[in-house]
């Protein structure tokens, strides 16, 4: 059996590991910048609502995936 690099995985896969990580983002929100008041000192940012931070979380998670889908190097 051989590896699989990141580029050669499915679409679908792809996706749901985007999806995994902005879940991850999410939790780390409420758990961490929610519950110890950490969202005072984030400019544009809304408690318990999609907000700019959620927008860049996503962009940099978007971006890791082409990113990692673009290289050609196999494990």
């Amino acid at each position: 059996m051989s590896n699989l690099s990141f580029k050669q995985l499915p679409l679908l896969v792809k996706i749901a590991i985007a999806l995994t990580l902005f879940n991850s983002w999410v939790l780390f929100e409420e758990t961490v910048i929610d519950r110890q008041g950490l969202w005072q000192y984030l400019p544009l940012y809304k408690a318990g609502i999609f907000c700019a931070w959620d927008l860049v979380g996503l962009a940099v998670i978007g971006f890791v995936i082409w990113l990692a889908s673009r290289h050609s190097s196999s494990c």
